[in-house]
């Protein structure tokens, strides 16, 4: 990949900055993109999990998540399930208020820690 695979959402998990490493892994585009949810790359099956998940860490505030990755499952624009690994941050304004999450993706390269272990 050429590009760094980046995602901002709000606390509502609403895209706000989609890269173009993002494009070159799931192949929406930017356009695609923005504005819509993060059900966008999440898979039918996955979603209520994700969301949970997601909006408990908006609710703790504190931008600790977890410091490693995750291999989770994600959806291609063609469809398929494709395996990533994801870094999730919290993100704070200046007043110390959570602005939203930001997310680093790469293609799955092995073994990891399983979202699905926790």
């Amino acid at each position: 990949m050429a590009s760094h695979a980046v995602v901002f959402a709000n606390p509502s998990g609403v895209i706000r900055y989609w890269s173009s490493g993002m494009v070159e892994l799931f192949g929406f585009s930017e356009s695609e993109a923005l504005g819509a949810t993060l059900d966008l790359i999440v898979p039918p099956d996955y979603r209520e999990r994700h969301w949970i998940g997601y909006h408990a860490a908006m609710d703790l505030a504190d931008g600790v998540v977890d410091h490693g990755s995750f291999n989770v499952p994600a959806l291609h624009k063609d469809g398929q399930t494709i395996r990533v690994e994801v870094h999730l941050h919290v993100i704070h304004d200046s007043r110390g208020r959570v602005a939203g999450a930001f997310s680093a993706f790469s293609p799955d390269e092995g073994p990891s820690a399983s979202i699905e272990a926790l």
